[in-house]
């Protein structure tokens, strides 16, 4: 869990004033890409590979079929499969728009007899459906144990082939391997939160086709796509019906990508906010400039600059952090850096004294370490929320019987807190005065029981836990508010296999879950926030029945630990994603790291 790197002046100077602050307080289906016109999605000799490996359709109807299902085991390229059991006129319009499901167990098919030695018949597919991927990458749970589409197929020369799109099936067990999840990135929409002219762009999941070819091409087209329904309420497409006309290319560390004439009529703003997004999502794949084309040429638009270097398009900050942060917990009633036992890290300075010296419940850090959000148990009863602005002045804010952990999120500016059940955002200047963020769920209900709440790095999505013991559940959703007016949390419910106890986000688009089991036990759990169900998990061997506190750190950044903090009961464990437990249990409470 500990990240080597030096300490920065910045939280050693708000380690060092929130001291001297405390003198002044008193005690209180496959991820198709959009087909381009003349564009190649694969190569013929991919294409040919596998098509030897494909068996043939024949002049049985049931053969055929049957064999369009021996051949998913192999590929769920449309282009190979058209090609092979598809009539010619539906190839167009099954590589354009093809039908992606995934399914759990056997796939059932069945063909109705042809009549009067007809040429033509339907066939039925019968699953158990989990979900689908749509042609911009994007999975949908559709949970349906009794699934079932049919198709009409005909005899063409002899042999029986597809007249309609047959649905491209992939099994869950292979959908790991043949769909791997890509962390793409949209250009943030104007809001209360992002500003009139926002430079940010938002993650989201995004399902890669690995029979299809290449990645680049994909992502590229993911991101002209344009952001999900649900992320549409935080990011926009800046590009919107723009598509690309050639394969994406990689030239000296360049990023090359060629876009249609249309292009050139996108101002200035839209250009640099796209570039923004595929600089983002393929930022692990290039090291140079991105260089947007037309027409074998450079894009021309005043004010634009069609080459453009990474200085200028990583200004738009996802929130990625690459610098080592500390990690930090609650020891005694005070805040301390968290040292896991056994780790030796000679250039992280130790701390020499804690940040606040008693009645500490649980704290918060802002991400560029200059602001702190701390909850004090009050010697009258009940908490009180206090914020310390960049000089370390720990100011006091609300009061209520129960005060939830604080987060920053990616701001500085306004703390997130949930307070007897209800969210609110505290300024750090305007402590006095809190505005509640409404949180709606599904149809429209309010959710006024929230007992854990996280703010993603972004600023503009949040997770959060709902109700407590066996009520409890588990929500993500994307945070929105025109300027001067209330923000609103709209959400819908993530499945987890247990009751959750509370919530962290493990990285930009996961988030790690310790979960409660039948037997008492406690697990942690980590589950995308968009795409697949929650899979991973991880017993930490710790019994603990309600109401024994249960909380969880995990890192935010793009590049999470191995390890995952968690308190049981007063005590920290570092639970390995990958493993069993790393160390022995040690007193300490609300374990987190910045943000």
């Amino acid at each position: 869990m500990v990240r080597p790197g030096v300490l920065t002046l910045a939280v050693v100077a708000l380690l060092s004033t929130a001291l001297v602050g405390c003198a002044h307080v008193p005690d209180s289906g496959p991820a198709v890409p959009i087909a381009i016109p003349g564009a190649s999605q694969s190569s013929e000799a991919e294409l040919g590979s596998v098509n030897t490996q494909l068996p043939d359709p024949t002049d049985d109807a049931e053969k055929s079929v049957g064999a369009y299902v021996s051949a998913l085991v192999n590929t769920r390229n449309p282009v190979s499969l058209g090609d092979k059991y598809l009539a010619a006129q539906t190839r167009n319009a099954f590589n354009q728009n093809p039908s992606t499901v995934v399914v759990r167990g056997d796939i059932q098919t069945a063909v109705a007899p042809a009549l009067n030695g007809s040429d033509a018949t339907t066939a039925t597919f019968r699953a158990e459906l989990v979900g689908t991927v749509d042609s911009g990458g994007i999975f949908r749970e559709q949970e349906n144990p009794d699934w079932q589409v049919q198709v009409r197929i005909v005899k063409v020369k002899g042999v029986w082939l597809f007249a309609e799109p047959p649905p491209i099936i992939v099994t869950a067990d292979r959908f790991k391997d043949s769909f791997p999840p890509y962390t793409v990135y949209y250009a943030a929409a104007p809001s209360a939160i992002t500003g009139t002219n926002p430079r940010l762009v938002v993650p989201e999941i995004r399902y890669v086709n690995e029979d299809i070819g290449s990645q680049p091409n994909q992502i590229v087209d993911f991101v002209l796509s344009g952001p999900s329904t649900e992320l549409s309420r935080v990011a926009q497409n800046p590009m919107e019906k723009i598509k690309r006309t050639r394969r994406v290319a990689f030239e000296n560390g360049d990023l090359i990508i060629e876009l249609e004439p249309e292009a050139e009529s996108v101002d200035k703003d839209a250009l640099n906010a796209f570039v923004a997004e595929v600089g983002w999502s393929l930022s692990s794949s290039f090291q140079g400039a991105v260089r947007l084309l037309v027409g074998g040429r450079p894009l021309d638009v005043k004010g634009f600059s069609a080459t453009q270097p990474q200085s200028l398009w990583r200004r738009y900050n996802p929130a990625v952090v690459n610098r080592n942060l500390p990690s930090f917990y609650v020891k005694n009633g005070a805040v301390q850096i968290l040292s896991p036992a056994g780790a030796v890290d000679p250039d992280r300075p130790k701390l020499k004294r804690p940040v606040v010296m008693k009645g500490v419940h649980s704290a918060a850090v802002s991400l560029d370490l200059t602001r702190m959000a701390v909850v004090r148990d009050e010697p009258g009863g009940g908490q009180r929320l206090w914020i310390a602005d960049a000089t370390g002045f720990l100011q006091p804010t609300l009061r209520a019987p129960e005060i939830g952990r604080p987060s920053w999120g990616g701001g500085r500016a306004t703390v997130a807190v949930p307070i007897d059940g209800r969210v609110y955002q505290v300024g750090v200047g305007n402590a006095a005065h809190p505005t509640e963020i409404r949180v709606v769920a599904p149809g429209g209900s309010r959710l006024t029981d929230v007992t854990s709440f996280r703010l993603s790095l972004d600023g503009v999505r949040a997770l959060l836990i709902n109700g407590t013991g066996s009520s409890a559940r588990l929500y993500y959703g994307t945070l929105t508010g025109s300027t001067g007016g209330a923000l609103v949390l709209t959400v819908r419910e993530l499945q987890v296999d247990g009751v959750p106890r509370d919530v962290s986000w493990r990285d930009l688009v996961t988030a790690a879950v310790p979960v409660e089991r039948a037997n008492g036990r406690i697990s942690l759990v980590i589950a995308p926030v968009d795409g697949a169900p929650a899979r991973s998990q991880q017993s930490s061997d710790r019994s603990a029945p309600y109401p024994t506190t249960v909380r969880v750190t995990a890192d935010p950044t793009a590049n999470p630990e191995s390890a995952v903090p968690l308190e049981v009961g007063g005590k920290i464990v570092d639970l390995s994603v990958n493993s069993r437990p790393e160390n022995p249990d040690r007193p300490g409470s609300a374990p987190f790291y910045p943000g």
